[in-house]
């Protein structure tokens, strides 16, 4: 893939120690990309240290979010592909150019960290739980959930940017997009390095935040599957309680009326969302 088919967007909020390297080592190694950084409203020196640079620079009046960053930079790329790079220093230009060199013919390739790369040891257990979930949803394998390094065709994603949220979950939302809507999409490994400066990411109020997202993505792609498993619990509970009915010769208690409405009720409401899921995917197809 020619470098000058590709616009490169690099979030920055509060990346004043790392933002200027990073800017500085991808113009240099890819001078025809176009190459937008997004200052989602920083309250430190981000702003000056990007500004003598020669790219495109947005600027956000506040904090709008890591996903909202992503969505000002790709509406306003003009290239056909689209790479996403964190501003943090966790990213090396040869793992860039790697996953340049492999996206001609898919709709995304992301870049997945591999076991030498550096992670926060308390948030290892919950991105392994997330991770699983995922996949279950998913139905396909997902070596890396959130990967901050992916790269992407600009029009087929253009289709689908009204799902994208304004915060960490881009990342999440945008590779379960592209899976259950059968684009054609790869992993690539890479290795991360450790973070230069302090993360954004706090884990109380994220913490939160990413199981809200397992239940959005479980509505949004597969909410039969949810609610048949939903309905199902709820079937078991009412033939055992017909069996107690049944052995008691009491005929038919409340509770099992009740398990047996509120089973069909959960089965018609997951096939109605399902339907309403799918049209509000294809919005843009």
């Amino acid at each position: 893939m020619k470098t000058s088919n590709i616009s490169i967007i690099i979030p920055a909020f509060n990346e004043e120690e790392a933002i200027g390297s990073v800017v500085k080592s991808i113009h240099s190694a890819f001078p025809d990309s176009e190459i937008i950084v997004v200052n989602d409203g920083s309250t430190d020196n981000t702003a000056e240290e990007i500004a003598a640079s020669a790219v495109i620079i947005l600027n956000h009046d506040h904090n709008r979010g890591y996903g909202a960053s992503l969505k000002t930079g790709i509406r306003v790329a003009s290239r056909d592909y689209i790479l996403v790079c964190d501003g943090d220093g966790q990213h090396s230009v040869e793992d860039v150019r790697r996953l340049m060199n492999e996206c001609d013919g898919y709709d995304l390739v992301v870049g997945a960290r591999n076991s030498y790369s550096h992670q926060p040891f308390l948030r290892r257990p919950g991105k392994f739980i997330m991770s699983k979930y995922a996949e279950f949803l998913a139905g396909a394998k997902i070596p890396d959930l959130n990967s901050g390094l992916r790269i992407f065709k600009r029009d087929t994603f253009m289709r689908y940017l009204h799902l994208m949220p304004d915060g960490f979950s881009f990342s999440t939302t945008s590779t379960f997009t592209m899976i259950k809507s059968n684009r054609k999409y790869k992993y690539i490994p890479i290795t991360a390095q450790k973070r230069i400066g302090k993360s954004s990411v706090r884990q109380l109020k994220h913490g939160p935040q990413a199981l809200m997202l397992m239940l959005r993505l479980a509505v949004l792609f597969e909410p039969l599957k949810m609610f048949l498993s939903i309905a199902g619990i709820l079937f078991i509970l009412t033939l055992a309680s017909l069996a107690i009915d049944i052995f008691s010769a009491g005929g038919f208690s409340d509770t099992t009326v009740i398990l047996s409405i509120a089973t069909i009720i959960i089965f018609m409401f997951g096939l109605l969302c399902d339907q309403i899921s799918a049209m509000r995917r294809e919005k843009h197809e």
